[in-house]
């Protein structure tokens, strides 16, 4: 969808304001002058207009604040920017002809621009991810680009110095002091700024020392902000429990019972078809397969998993699978936790959904299963020499029965 409005022959980008998103921002409708009665320009700025509005969008959530006009017009202005540097590139205009400066045309791409470079040249990473996986791949390394050009400048690439790179972990500092964050949002803005750059000059033969540029950036790790597994008993006699769920949408629910069972994941639960829930047989079970333009997160996480307690309910009443919010992994994240806090059902801030995931392992952990077997049903790489075809799917549901929830 474009979200385009011809208004007396210009274009503008005009979208409502999702239902589920008023709470954060009350507006009945967003609108920009894309400045251009051209359709065909129209079409180019309205993604970047989209993208923009939906990081402001993401941010609130985030960050459980409400809609400002002094914020928004942030992600305004970089919704301009992001347009004027796309129609720039498709319509160069140096002022010094390459061949007398003697510089190549890439020697001045700004980071911004090679961000944009780096989406084309990374393809090969992408080819197979869903629309909405490819935005959440797109996400994170859009937020550390912004946060280094917020911190040095949109300078040429060519021209980021050891000492610019210092400059922005030593912000990163301040903002873990200032706002009691943890390092790994630091680290892994390092991270993704490293494989851009090293992408880019590869590609443009820009001449950068990204060894040099990146080298020993990463802060310690030693804050505990991982997530927290639930208690098996929490689960049955609290988060599970029929009525403190009542409120809940019923495949919302469905898919609850579902991932504190079997241990997948809410995008591998939202991923699966008719054709991959199997009740008729003597062992009932799920496949989690890879899809054209639905990539797994890793090929380990192809595995079939037998139905077993509180999941089997769950397909049972589900048979066709969680259709209602197939490809909208983000927004039942968001319900779900949503719920979960308002009610007072998560015992710590590290507790999240995806904690029933490492609840899952803790309990095959308890029950000594082999490691062979806890690689099959989590989806996690099996770290020694594999031969034949791993755990057969009676062997799974003898060690699933030992650790089921339902009583």
């Amino acid at each position: 969808m474009t979200y385009l409005l011809n208004k007396d022959g210009f274009y503008y980008y005009n979208r409502r304001i999702p239902q589920f998103l008023k709470p954060y921002d009350p507006r009945p409708f967003v609108r920009f002058a894309l400045h251009t009665d051209s359709r065909k320009e129209a079409h180019k700025l309205a993604p970047i207009y989209s993208e923009a509005l939906e990081d402001y969008w993401r941010s609130l959530v985030r960050e459980k604040k409400k809609h400002c006009p002094d914020s928004f017009k942030v992600f305004a202005s970089q919704a301009r920017l992001a347009g004027f540097i796309s129609h720039g590139e498709d319509n160069p205009s140096p002022t010094i002809p390459a061949a007398i400066s003697g510089e190549k045309k890439t020697d001045r791409i700004t980071i911004q621009q090679g961000l944009a470079r780096f989406w084309d040249f990374a393809r090969d990473k992408v080819i197979n991810k869903s629309p909405n996986q490819l935005r959440k791949w797109r996400n994170p390394r859009k937020a550390a680009i912004a946060n280094l050009i917020s911190c040095i400048g949109d300078k040429p690439m060519r021209e980021v110095t050891r000492a610019d790179i210092l400059k922005f972990r030593d912000w990163w500092m301040d903002r873990i002091q200032t706002e009691e964050l943890g390092p790994n949002g630091a680290n892994k803005n390092f991270v993704q700024l490293k494989t851009i750059f090293e992408t880019v000059n590869e590609h443009l033969d820009l001449g950068i020392d990204t060894k040099l540029l990146f080298k020993k950036l990463l802060l310690e790790e030693n804050w505990d902000t991982t997530r927290r597994p639930f208690e098996t008993a929490y689960i049955r006699e609290v988060l599970l429990n029929p009525e403190n769920l009542s409120g809940l949408p019923e495949q919302a629910k469905w898919i609850l019972y579902a991932v504190a069972e079997t241990g997948a994941g809410i995008s591998e639960q939202l991923g699966l078809f008719p054709e991959d829930i199997h009740l008729d047989c003597d062992i009932p079970y799920i496949e989690i397969v890879p899809r054209h333009k639905k990539a797994l997160k890793t090929r380990y996480r192809k595995r079939i998993i037998p139905l077993i307690g509180f999941a089997l309910d769950a397909f049972k009443a589900c048979p066709n699978g969680f259709d209602q919010y197939r490809d909208r992994p983000d927004q039942l994240s968001f319900i779900l936790g949503s719920y979960l806090r308002n009610r007072k059902l998560l015992p710590s801030e590290n507790h999240t959904v995806y904690s029933l995931r490492h609840s899952f392992q803790d309990r095959l952990l308890a029950a000594n299963a082999p490691d062979r077997v806890q690689a099959d049903l989590m989806g996690h790489k099996f770290s020694r020499p594999t031969y034949g075809d791993g755990a057969s799917l009676n062997q799974k549901k003898e060690w699933l029965d030992r650790i089921r929830i339902k009583s």
